[in-house]
């Protein structure tokens, strides 16, 4: 199928333009470990694989979620836990 053709591609790109792994242009994670070239955290987590907090959430939620959050507090408590955990990695 189609994800089969990309690895025929991707063997043939690699022939042709003699493409290697990664580990060959940055390292391995040790080796970048011992050469102190950790994650940059001084920046923000966006981007792809990031998830990001939507501006004005709760009022442009689904009348039933509105609904919701009025009536029990703690679902708005437990949607921002979600998303606290995803930003700290801990899910």
């Amino acid at each position: 199928g189609i994800c089969h053709g990309a690895w025929v591609l991707a063997a043939i790109q690699k022939k042709a333009w003699g493409f290697q792994r990664d580990e060959v242009y940055i390292g391995t994670a040790e080796e970048r470990a011992k050469m102190n070239k950790g994650d940059d955290t001084a920046q923000p987590h966006v981007g792809v694989g990031h998830i990001a907090k939507l501006p004005n959430f709760a009022q442009n939620a689904p009348q039933s979620l509105k609904d919701l959050l009025e009536k029990d507090p703690s679902v708005g408590a437990y949607i921002n836990s979600i998303y606290d955990d995803l930003e700290s990695g801990k899910n």
